[in-house]
């Protein structure tokens, strides 16, 4: 890695550090340097649209000369103003835009710069929002279709040499001081428009200080403020325009704070690639800063990429550089990401250190920023007034009544420098899938743009199982559907490389991919940002079709690498289908017995494999693969031994044989066994009664020697808790850390950073601080012998463990019985611990009342095991829970090993103190938050009126309670057997009577009304409809809209869910006994942990 350049000697004293005024009024400042230091240069710009053809400097005298002619030029063309009069300004890119700007403020007016790029809706939003009826303009600026719709007066202002003439010009008077003009209408910019229409915003004469501010904030260790990498050149070259806020915010802070000379290009030439390396080899710079796009296609180039080897730093801004791209830069020079908004003016931070180039080290305590985790991984950027930085949170120039602000950017923290940020997307920009899961399509999209065939990219897919990419080449798209599939080819290195950046069930595949019509290119606003709703609405049509297209998989070509399915002979198909597995999820070598799901496959590649399947079996002919080969089949089939048998079926093999698939007119010619009628499929209950059976058969025999009626004492518990990571394990083990009777903790989780996972979110919970000495984390997979650990260290939990806690199971209701296997096995191996254990540790398992989700009998549902495999929920989630249930029951006669099962039923957010979170992406919450935002909460919920929710804090006390009393109790006591407790709320309230008044209540008078629950799923339904066609989608205000058709479904009714029967864990457990009912203290506190607002 290169040495970063060392601080410049040369500067003068007004521009150094220790002059910098955060109280400083800017648009004085030209008047100042012109006194102090009248020759230094500003700005120079290029003479001709050839930059080797030289530039014009611009020296501070010339710069102060041209804002006070440009102040007493507007004083006689508009006479004195009356209250900050708006005046619009377009023209070419110069330095005309800060004489402009200086000078109104100093008259009292006030301008409005307007982005060419506006639409006319853009134009005149921008217009009648700012009361603008004074529009100027520079010579060859067209503004005739503005004026077309909107009566201005206007004027063409003088050309920039006459106003940077150096005769001199009386000082135009501005008698303010900071505090009188700091809260003064300074000018206007507007929103870029990237989901509607741009809207103007006023900036505050004192927001311009806070670039000022910037340079004052203090150095964190060896992090020091951006500003003083960037004084380290002499010269820097800008491309980004003047009338948008990063080109402004460049042109003060560059030249007039840190005397840095800017470099720009011809006025006219608009940037491009090619323009901008001219001005890198002719502008005798050390710096550039450039909208991503134009670095992304300086890469392509090696003799571009190595003309900035001797720049001391390359500044992106507006928008993400791509991983790759900024990787290369980075081996030549610094990179530095910019971002912002035009509400906040610049953001404080330090530069993070130069292979951190893509992350973002936000000021500690000067920035008033704050990261928020509002998704797993995922924060979002809030600036919170603190009353000692005014000077530095510019927002509040713009918001002077708000106290908090959402800058709607989400980020990545660091996986090691938790003070780092990476920013991922607009949370506007997020795509909610059908199936409520979310993309970030930013990174995605800066690397498809890093291809030297792609120009824009757009990731599309709101309310589709999955995402899909418009794109832009810089050619023109191939006419046939055979050319437009071998591009596509060409592109899969490039799209899988923005796969990195999506989530598992975000990734794009090849038949998602569609090109934009050169004559309808995608909507750009400038730095690389695209208008997604206006390109959205003009491409809805072959979106839709695409979709269309993939679905019914018409006309559709293999895209698989892997050999045609005809023609592969009986048994190989099992190796061919291994090949079309690996290919599609990257997961090579995987054992033909190993679980698709456990190794990582997820729903997206499911039904990618399906596809492809399909798509292969019609190629060969095969008619009834549509309906043979559905998703749901794979999820029947999880293993490649298992689901290669049911492929060998399908292609009318039985169990195998040596047939050969043949492709001819619509069927499958065979030989050997292929007319041999393949068997049934077994029913949920009989492969549940295998699984049983097959796990029962392997249970450890009780010995002699041991006992199952000595009690283990209480004090002294040395307890193993699975699952500690997430929020029902965190609590438990909050709850077990803070207990007396517990000596030692030993938590088995799956990944290797479960402690500093807790670390991290136990504080934002309000949990305990853990004691390394009493609290063991180590990293197990319980499926495998001796749990995956090693025999040294097994044996020590087979010596010391008293009491198991066992939560760790995946909530996942799409899996079948068969994926939920490695769980079952883990529950078989902790007999096992059990059963060789020197204190017989007794076993509690967290089980669900989804494996009684089925009973049918009368009356509450008893706590019994339930040796009738039928009674569990027809989904293989609560079928694996009831199978562990009796697998314990039948341990408990053969092995000797004790244990209860505890039936969980709804686990609400936390009540004892405010921090911490129900998630409010979960049914019940969805309604909660979305309510506030639709302004009606349901009075009812059909099938849902008993409430018996226990908050997750109070669960965790129930549990120990149960385990403490369980393990004491004689098995003699109870009959043979497992013991059983269902672990609801006694206190049960309705939704009618006490959870909907109680809300009501809790919100502000007036904000949400009570309604029918079919006028409730009106509202949800209309507030999807205004967001598909808006293409502003915020799941965080509205969680619930992931949800219409299942909040539409229950409307229709159903079997009410039956009551359970509490009264032995009502006897085992004090705080069951006194936990309370759903109160209106809870429902507040749950509102105000979801951020919304009630009363006090």
């Amino acid at each position: 890695m290169y040495p970063p350049p060392e601080p410049r000697q040369d500067i003068p004293a007004v521009f150094q550090r220790s002059a910098a005024s955060a109280s400083r009024l800017v648009h004085l400042i030209p008047d100042q340097l012109a006194k102090e230091v009248p020759d230094h240069l500003l700005f120079t710009y290029a003479k001709t649209a050839k930059p080797q053809d030289g530039f014009i400097d611009v020296t501070a005298k010339a710069l102060a000369n041209g804002v006070n002619r440009a102040a007493w030029y507007l004083r006689q063309l508009l006479g004195p103003p009356k209250n900050f009069e708006s005046i619009g300004y377009m023209g070419a890119n110069d330095i005309r835009y800060f004489l402009l700007l200086f000078g109104s403020i100093k008259v009292g007016y006030k301008m409005v710069f307007v982005s060419p790029r506006n639409t006319l809706e853009g134009h005149l939003s921008v217009l009648d929002g700012a009361d603008c009826q004074t529009f100027l303009t520079s010579t060859g600026t067209n503004i005739d279709e503005i004026l077309s719709h909107r009566k201005m007066r206007t004027e063409i202002i003088p050309e920039l040499d006459e106003w940077l003439d150096l005769a001199p010009v009386d000082i135009y008077p501005y008698a303010k001081t900071f505090e009188e003009a700091r809260m003064d209408p300074g000018f206007v910019l507007h929103s870029t428009g990237t989901t509607g229409v741009p809207k103007p915003i006023v900036w505050k004469v004192g927001i311009l200080s806070t670039y000022e501010a910037w340079r004052t904030i203090p150095s964190v260790a060896h992090y020091h403020p951006t500003t003083e990498v960037y004084q380290t050149a002499r010269r820097v070259y800008t491309s980004l325009p003047l009338f948008h806020t990063s080109g402004l915010n460049i042109g003060i802070t560059f030249p007039l704070l840190l005397g840095v000379t800017l470099v720009y290009g011809a006025p006219r030439v608009v940037p491009n690639a090619l323009y901008v390396d001219l001005m890198h080899e002719h502008g005798d710079i050390q710096g550039s800063l450039a909208a991503p796009s134009i670095y992304e296609e300086l890469c392509q180039d090696p003799v571009k990429l190595e003309r900035m080897k001797g720049f001391h730093f390359v500044v992106a801004s507006g928008a993400p550089l791509s991983q790759k791209s900024g990787a290369l830069i980075s081996q030549h020079t610094r990179v530095i990401s910019n971002l912002g908004s035009t509400e906040t003016s610049c953001l404080q931070r330090l530069a993070p250190d130069i292979p951190d180039w893509d992350y973002f080290y936000w000021h500690p305590t000067h920035s008033g920023i704050e990261m928020r985790e509002v998704m797993e991984g995922l924060y979002e950027l809030f600036l919170v007034r603190d009353p000692k930085l005014p000077l530095y949170q510019g927002i509040f120039y713009t918001f002077p009544d708000i106290t908090e602000w959402s800058m709607k950017d989400l980020y990545e923290r660091h996986p090691t420098k938790h003070f780092l940020y990476r920013y991922k997307g607009r949370k506007d920009d997020v795509i909610v899938l059908s199936n409520g899961e979310k993309v970030s399509p930013s990174l995605i999209e800066a690397t498809l743009i890093s291809s030297p065939l792609v120009k824009r990219a757009m990731v599309v897919g709101r309310g589709r199982f999955q995402p899909a990419a418009l794109l832009e080449l810089f050619d023109t798209p191939p006419a046939t559907t055979k050319e437009r599939r071998q591009l596509v080819e060409t592109l899969l290195p490039v799209i899988e490389e923005a796969n990195q950046h999506a989530p598992a069930h975000g990734k794009l595949d090849q038949y998602h991919i569609m090109f934009a019509d050169p004559a309808r290119p995608i909507y750009d606003v400038g730095q690389g940002k695209i208008q997604r709703f206006r390109t959205q609405q003009m491409y809805e049509t072959e979106i839709a079709e695409l979709y269309n297209t993939v679905e019914a998989e018409d006309g559709q070509a293999v895209m698989s690498k892997v050999p045609a399915l005809a023609g592969v002979v009986g048994e190989t198909v099992k190796a061919w289908l291994q090949g079309l597995v690996a290919e599609i999820t990257g997961i090579q070598g995987l054992d033909p017995e190993h679980d698709l799901f456990e190794a990582g496959i997820d729903s997206l590649q499911v039904i990618r494999i399906a596809r492809e399947l399909r798509i292969h079996a019609k190629a060969a002919g095969i008619t009834t693969a549509a309906t043979d080969l559905p998703p749901t089949a794979i999820y029947a089939h999880p293993t490649m031994n298992s689901l290669g048998s049911f492929l060998l079926k399908v292609l009318g093999f039985g169990s195998g044989g040596p047939a050969t698939v043949a492709a001819t007119n619509g069927h499958v010619v065979t030989s050997g066994h292929a007319e041999t009628e393949p068997a049934s499929e077994p029913t949920a209950v009989e492969s549940m009664q295998a699984m049983l059976d097959k796990y029962v058969d392997t249970l450890p025999r009780a010995t002699g020697a041991k006992t199952t009626t000595t009690p283990v004492r209480r004090t002294g518990m040395t307890v193993l808790l699975t699952g500690s990571t997430g929020s029902l394990g965190s609590y438990i083990l909050d709850t077990l850390n803070k207990t007396k009777d517990v000596a030692q903790i030993v938590c088995l989780n799956r990944s290797a950073d479960a402690a500093k996972r807790h670390a991290e979110t136990g504080p934002t919970r309000g949990l305990s601080d853990l004691s390394p000495s009493r609290v063991e984390f180590l990293q197990a997979d319980l499926s495998k012998p001796k749990l995956g650990l090693d025999d040294e260290v097994y044996a020590r939990l087979v010596d010391s463990v008293t009491h198991v806690i066992h939560n760790q199971w995946p909530v996942k209701f799409t899996w079948s019985l068969a994926s939920f296997e490695p769980y079952i096995r883990g529950v078989r191996n902790l007999i096992e611990l059990s059963s060789a254990s020197a204190h017989s540790a007794f076993i509690l398992f967290v089980s669900s009342v989804s494996s009684v989700g089925s009973w049918k009998g009368a009356g509450s549902v008893p706590e019994d095991v339930m040796h009738g495999l039928d009674t569990a929920a027809p989904m293989g989630y609560g079928q694996s829970k009831l199978v562990s249930e009796c697998l314990l029951d039948k341990a408990s006669l053969i092995s000797g090993v004790r244990s209860a099962s505890c039936r969980v039923g709804v686990v609400a957010g936390p009540v004892e103190q405010p921090l911490g979170m129900w998630n409010k992406h979960e049914y019940f919450p969805s309604i909660f938050v979305s309510s506030a935002h639709l302004g009606v909460f349901p009075s009812t919920i059909p099938s849902r009126d008993r409430i018996d929710w226990l908050p997750v804090d109070k669960l965790a006390q129930v549990l120990l309670d149960i385990l403490t009393t369980a393990s004491l109790t004689h098995e003699r006591q109870v009959g043979p057997g497992s013991q059983m407790f269902h672990v609801v709320n006694p206190h049960t309230t309705s939704w009618i009577g006490d959870v909907a008044p109680s809300v009501l209540a809790a919100y502000p008078k007036s904000r949400v009304r009570l309604v029918s629950y079919d006028e409730w799923v009106d509202a949800l339904r209309e507030s999807a409809r205004i967001a598909d066609e808006t293409g502003n989608v915020d799941v965080e205000r509205n969680p619930a809209i992931r949800l219409v058709e299942f909040y539409a479904g229950l409307a229709k009714g159903g079997d009410s869910p039956r009551s359970l029967a509490s009264h032995r864990s009502e006897k085992a457990s004090k705080a069951l006994r006194k936990a309370g009912a759903v109160n209106q203290d809870w429902v507040k506190t749950w509102l105000s942990q979801w951020k919304l607002r009630v009363e006090e």
